[in-house]
């Protein structure tokens, strides 16, 4: 055997045995995924994702009239593909019903029942308060949804129920398109071999990306972070006034709702980048503080349209402490949080003489 042959051998034992360890730890990370939450690659190859796209709505919503069991969490979704109790269309008399609009944090992504979101718990509060009603919340929250997405479900999907009030917790997902703008500025041609683009429903990939934010962030060559008070709000504003048009015209009250989060700059700067991670791999153009101030900017919003535009405003990030105790990561609750998200609108609602009531 010639010494190039000896060497093209090992090289090619070296990659095969690469591969090997590659395809065992996605596999054990699919096999964890399933089990903690009820979703991976095995749901997709079923046909049995957690998310369809609604052809009637133009909405991502949750595969209806599903049980995903995980040992963390499970999702139990209605025919409207909703984590949420089943409601009709008609109206019990007397009854009161109450809509939550949002993203993941309304949805409950980390919350291990569906009675655990702060909508469902909002609801245990309310039936306490009004037992002789038929009271019903409808989680209309989704993964990922950005306030255009939550106007349309509050046109296609919340109003038609006929909702006493809607309540909307925007969330952070319209960050992601700032760092998205970012990206597709032009930039210096690039030179060297392409770049290849790798399935996204890869575990172990992403469980990298995930565990390596501190590296990046600490890069020299990291991406060039973006300054907060550059960014654009008007289509924000925009989309805000949107939500709130939309609910007037149909003749129902609106309460808009800041967003908390679990870092907070008079934390340590160690305590904010360990509990910013999430935030940070998500929206990798900002920094810590740029996230902070880009936060406060998207909070003054809110705020600001209630003023503007005579709505009642819940300002929950005051109210919600940050840290661990009441996030598991940036901005999903814990069980504490979530608890005490529902009491605190419950208790603004009550203060303030609930629509319908």
């Amino acid at each position: 055997m010639t010494r190039a042959a000896g060497t093209g051998r090992r090289i090619g034992t070296v990659v095969l045995s690469a591969a090997l360890i590659f395809v065992a730890l996605e596999t054990a990370l699919q096999v964890r995924s399933q089990l903690r939450f009820g979703q991976s690659v095995f749901n997709a190859l079923r046909g049995e994702t957690r998310y369809v796209e609604d052809e009637r709505t133009g909405l991502k919503l949750l595969r209806p009239n599903r049980v995903f069991p995980g040992q963390d969490v499970e999702i139990r979704t209605n025919s409207l593909g909703l984590r949420s109790p089943e409601v009709l269309p008609a109206r019990e008399p007397g009854s009161l019903r109450v809509a939550v609009v949002g993203a993941s944090t309304v949805m409950g992504e980390l919350a291990r029942r569906n009675e655990g979101t702060f909508p469902a718990l909002l609801g245990e509060r309310l039936r306490a308060r009004y037992p002789q009603r038929k009271v019903e919340v409808v989680n209309a929250g989704i993964s990922g949804a950005r306030l255009a997405d939550q106007l349309r479900m509050l046109e296609k999907v919340v109003l038609p129920l006929r909702p006493d009030l809607v309540i909307v917790y925007p969330g952070f997902n319209d960050f992601a398109d700032y760092c998205r703008d970012a990206a597709s500025a032009p930039t210096a041609s690039r030179q060297g071999l392409p770049l290849l683009s790798l399935p996204g429903w890869l575990l172990s990939i992403d469980a990298v990306r995930r565990h390596t934010v501190f590296l990046r962030a600490a890069s020299p060559g990291r991406q060039a972070m973006r300054d907060p008070a550059e960014v654009d709000l008007a289509p924000y504003r925009a989309r805000l006034d949107g939500l709130v048009a939309a609910a007037r015209g149909a003749g129902v009250p609106l309460l808009l709702a800041t967003n908390a989060r679990a870092y907070r700059p008079e934390q340590p700067l160690e305590e904010q980048m360990r509990l910013s991670e999430q935030a940070r791999y998500f929206n990798p153009c900002f920094d810590v503080a740029g996230l902070n101030a880009l936060y406060d900017r998207h909070n003054g919003e809110i705020l600001d349209a209630g003023r503007r535009l005579g709505v009642p405003v819940l300002p929950l990030h005051e109210r919600i402490p940050g840290g661990r105790a009441y996030f598991a990561d940036a901005s999903h609750f814990t069980l504490a949080g979530e608890r005490l998200a529902a009491d605190t609108i419950f208790a603004f609602l009550v203060s303030r003489g609930l629509p319908g009531a």
